[in-house]
């Protein structure tokens, strides 16, 4: 194999999976405090990025601009739903974690309809710095890098907020363990509705990002959020450090495996790293065992 080849499989790969770091990051923030499996999760990546893409396709926006008011927006209806759904959900944990995959489906379904109603069934994407950069050999797509870079920005900007503010560290706290973090006199429930409103405005802000590499519709939000749950098993339920570690791996396993095999094949590799870490070692590469 040759060292450019390997070398620029390596890049794009990379590059990728730093994109799909930030959706999942947001999935995993909401299972860390609220142990809430969020299946409309890719819902709200795949609705942002419409939106985004609409506002290119109209107006000319960059979507760059749109992203902070999608993190906005999905941020108010992630709290929204959190205060007048999910927390109505029964307390006993095993009876709130079925309920709530039940209620999330249902509001999968409900966002699905409502983006076909508005956007159609039509796939859209936004052609937005088209162009690549030449690294010596390697070459680099200027959407790719400029995503991966705005990834990375947010996802440091989220691991300082969980460090180093009270906000953070109370979400840290109610994470390890709800009876504590109410012991040392934290509003759980403030928490909680704050921990899936940042949750499913980091998918907003991810949507954004994926419009400018995938062409999307209404209906594949579904492998968004498998994806995204593909690598947080591999790095872990509840591990921040992880899920980065969990997405360069897919996005180097979509990367080579596209280029190998064939695009069908490279679609399927999340799902089957998936299925051999659930095997494996259910608790993910760097997550620890399930007590």
């Amino acid at each position: 194999m040759h060292p450019v080849l390997i070398g620029q499989l390596t890049v794009d790969g990379l590059l990728l999976g730093g994109i799909y770091a930030l959706s999942a990051l947001g999935l995993n923030v909401i299972f860390g405090v609220m142990r809430i499996v969020n299946l409309a999760h890719g819902e709200f990546v795949i609705g942002a990025a419409l939106f985004a893409a609409v506002l290119f396709e109209r107006w000319h926006i960059n979507p760059f601009i749109v992203l902070p008011f999608a993190f906005a927006a999905a941020f108010g209806g992630g709290a929204l739903i959190q205060r007048f759904l999910l927390r109505r959900l029964p307390e006993d944990l095993a009876a709130a974690e079925t309920t709530s995959l039940l209620l999330t489906f249902g509001i999968s379904y409900f966002l699905v309809g409502a983006g076909l109603a508005i956007f159609s069934g039509n796939f859209r994407s936004v052609p937005f710095l088209t162009g690549a950069w030449a690294l010596g050999a390697i070459s680099i797509a200027q959407t790719r890098f400029v995503a991966f870079v705005t990834s990375s920005i947010l996802a440091l900007l989220l691991a300082l907020l969980l460090r180093y503010t009270a906000l953070g560290r109370s979400l840290r706290a109610t994470s390890q363990s709800i009876e504590g973090a109410l012991a040392c006199g934290v509003d759980v429930e403030r928490v909680r509705t704050f921990a899936f409103a940042l949750g499913t405005g980091i998918a907003a802000a991810s949507g954004c990002l994926l419009s400018l590499i995938f062409t999307v519709n209404p209906e594949t939000g579904a492998n968004v959020t498998l994806a995204s749950f593909a690598v947080i098993a591999l790095g872990g339920l509840g591990d921040y450090v992880g899920t980065l570690v969990g997405a360069a791996i897919i996005g180097l396993a979509i990367s080579f495996t596209g280029y190998y095999a064939s695009a069908q094949v490279a679609q399927a590799a999340p799902y089957v790293l998936f299925i051999l870490v659930l095997l494996l070692r259910p608790s993910g590469l760097l997550g620890r065992r399930a007590a």
